[in-house]
């Protein structure tokens, strides 16, 4: 009698056992899938990307990320339409581990220099982003260009993911270009200043 009530107390501790095991492994699970799904990026996107990419190695060292994919954020400082292409002038906001942007910690900083983004059709970007007080961006470094009163040249990357947050969150939005993500677009030539090349 002893020996059965022994493999029944044992019997109950391994269905107790089991099933908490499930659900630790149901809680990991689910805590991964909130990490990855609270990222403001595809994936994908996270896999091309240089880690750790900084506007003050871009500027640094253009050559080295020619063509590579970077992730940056910014804030729009202007807009001009070119050679049928869309120019957005974007200043720097370092991005945090979750890729969300922010005030640098010394805006006179290379970190608080200023970048641009090309897109190749206005007409399909969304018209929400001038309610954009702040963007992620994925591009491809394409080369750097001259802004009329600079004296450093300037990266440029073609976009090929944005992701915007507004004032308010009726606001927010993302783009993605739908072209083939090797394309890139010819570099600009000469100096930039109010839409026209020097």
């Amino acid at each position: 009698i002893h020996h059965n009530a022994a493999e029944r107390n044992t019997q109950v501790r391994n269905i107790w056992m089991v099933p908490m095991g499930g659900i630790t492994l149901f809680i990991m699970v689910v805590n991964t899938a909130i990490l990855v799904g609270c990222s403001p990026l595809p994936r994908k996107y996270l896999r091309q990307a240089e880690p750790g990419m900084t506007l003050t190695a871009l500027h640094s060292a253009p050559s080295q990320y020619q063509g590579k994919v970077v992730i940056l954020g910014g804030t729009l400082l202007a807009e001009e339409e070119r050679d049928g292409r869309f120019w957005l002038h974007l200043r720097n906001r370092p991005l945090d581990t979750e890729y969300r942007p922010h005030l640098p910690g010394d805006r006179e900083s290379a970190e608080g220099g200023t970048y641009w983004v090309v897109v190749k059709d206005r007409r399909e970007f969304p018209p929400q982003y001038h309610h954009w007080a702040r963007m992620t961006v994925v591009g491809r470094m394409a080369d750097t260009t001259l802004y009329a009163g600079q004296d450093a040249h300037e990266p440029v990357l073609t976009l090929l993911y944005v992701r915007g947050w507004g004032i308010s969150s009726t606001h927010d939005g993302a783009w993605e270009d739908t072209t083939d993500g090797n394309y890139m677009m010819p570099p600009p030539s000469g100096v930039i200043e109010a839409g026209v090349e020097k």
